[in-house]
């Protein structure tokens, strides 16, 4: 019983951050919000996010921020990295590239 529920929610998050993503230059609004209920679904049957959606959130204001449109994304050189930038808070973080 349990195991079936927890594949409810997640096929949901799925559909929720999808709508969100094509939600996201008409409406950021609707957006924004289809991105938190994702995320508290994902919390509350306690599921792993998978990572293409983790990193769509902010880590520190937790907002959602879709790629290129609420955020800047720029590649490093000499640690081969990805930078991404929040545009609500400007708070940057890197995400390392192992070759």
């Amino acid at each position: 019983m349990k195991n079936s529920k927890k594949q409810i929610a997640m096929k949901r998050i799925e559909i929720l951050f999808n709508n969100a993503l094509s939600n996201v230059n008409n409406n950021p609004g609707l957006a924004q919000r289809q991105a938190e209920i994702a995320k508290k679904i994902s919390m509350k049957f306690k599921i792993k996010m998978p990572f293409e959606i983790s990193s769509s959130f902010c880590k520190k204001c937790k907002k959602f921020i879709a790629p290129g449109i609420a955020s800047k994304i720029r590649i490093g050189s000499k640690p081969k990295s990805i930078r991404i930038t929040c545009s609500y808070c400007n708070h940057t973080y890197r995400k390392i590239i192992s070759q």
